[in-house]
């Protein structure tokens, strides 16, 4: 078995770089570990990477180095290269959040999560998310959420702060978070969305939140899908309304808490296609990257891919 280690050294700001060298320093005293590394440098280049990878016929396996975009753009140019032969991934979290790490089982220290992949006996295939955009004609995948309306709007709101890069550089990208949760909570409008899910279609005048899920954390940690599993050939769909504001901050108490599906208050859509229209114009939030605000049209279905790593236990 050969690696290519895929490193962002700026990952979960500046964590990529000290995971890395934590990681090679490991790999370089097992002489019977084979492996390769290449580095991202710039954004859009890890997305470059995997798809140079794919066309080599010495490698096995294409094993991320960063965070949960990182891996995003890895898996992106694995699907891009369209090759006959689909490669293998694996992962070793080094971003902010984390959270395709935690719904997949992968340990966030970095050696534990290496040995996950250096005694894992065979592929486990994951379920991808698949969208396409018929407002923009534009398509392509999500490993974590599809998020449109409130946690997008906090997502846009931390991006564009200029404390996000101080907070994650000092691993308290999560207080940045909440700060941003608590100020768009108060100036997020709402929406209108239609949604099918099989035969079933729903109409919501006055939505606030509305998340497309291929696991069940959100937001570094958050469970906003807990019935939803990585190794499932399914989406799970959570919309919430705001209608008056002592459901509307209850139903935001709950996302908080983990536990906004039990909520009364809270619109469950499952299935292995979804089909939601969202106008007027919103910010939306793609496994934590923006795709900029406009109005949405869009089509979800399953794409499944082998990943080269042993689930812990949960």
């Amino acid at each position: 078995m050969k690696y290519l280690f895929l490193v962002n050294p700026c990952a979960g700001g500046g964590k990529g770089k000290l995971v890395w060298q934590q990681v090679n320093s490991f790999l370089a005293a097992k002489f019977s570990i084979r492996f390769d590394h290449v580095v991202s440098q710039y954004a859009g280049h890890p997305r470059e990477l995997a798809m140079q990878a794919a066309q080599r016929t010495d490698l096995d396996c294409l094993v991320v180095v960063g965070g949960d975009g990182t891996l995003h753009e890895a898996i992106t140019g694995l699907m891009e290269s369209q090759q006959e032969k689909t490669f293998l991934v694996a992962y070793i979290p080094a971003g902010t959040s984390n959270d395709f790490a935690r719904g997949y089982g992968i340990s966030t220290k970095p050696l534990q999560a290496l040995q996950q992949i250096l005694t894992n006996q065979h592929a486990h295939v994951i379920n991808i998310g698949h969208y396409h955009d018929a407002c923009r004609q534009q398509s392509g995948i999500f490993i974590n959420n599809f998020g449109i309306g409130f946690d997008s709007a906090i997502v846009h709101a931390t991006n564009n702060s200029r404390a996000k890069d101080f907070l994650n550089h000092h691993h308290l990208g999560t207080f940045s978070y909440i700060f941003k949760a608590i100020h768009v909570l108060f100036t997020q409008p709402a929406f209108q969305v239609q949604v099918k899910a099989g035969k079933q279609t729903r109409c919501f005048d006055r939505a606030f939140l509305l998340v497309a899920s291929n696991h069940p954390y959100i937001g570094g940690g958050m469970r906003i899908a807990p019935d939803q599993r990585v190794d499932q050939k399914q989406l799970e769909l959570v919309v919430v309304e705001k209608r008056h504001w002592p459901i509307l901050l209850w139903s935001m108490l709950m996302f908080a808490s983990s536990r906004l599906t039990s909520s009364h208050y809270a619109h469950l859509f499952r299935g292995q296609q979804l089909h939601y229209r969202i106008t007027p114009a919103q910010y939306g939030q793609i496994d934590g990257e923006e795709p900029g605000k406009h109005t949405f049209d869009l089509k979800l279905e399953c794409r499944s891919y082998p990943f080269w790593q042993q689930p812990k236990m949960h």
